[in-house]
């Protein structure tokens, strides 16, 4: 989500964030989403839906394992 969003990397990494304190991690993601206009009810497929007018995108699922 940094990456996507381009935010900064303060205080620290965010594998040291979510490793000292998950909920605290877990509420700055939620909060940094809520504040760009995602709704937690609608779940993933509603935010896309919503974010692409209407128009829903399936992406394809790789198989479990690959056979030559």
């Amino acid at each position: 989500m940094r990456h996507q969003y381009m935010l900064a990397n303060e205080p620290c990494h965010d594998c040291i964030i979510h490793w000292c304190c998950e909920p605290c991690a877990l509420c700055e993601e939620y909060r940094e989403l809520r504040n760009r206009g995602f709704d937690m009810y609608l779940g993933w497929n509603g935010n896309m839906a919503r974010q692409n007018h209407g128009v829903v995108v399936i992406t394809p699922i790789a198989p479990a394992e690959m056979k030559r």
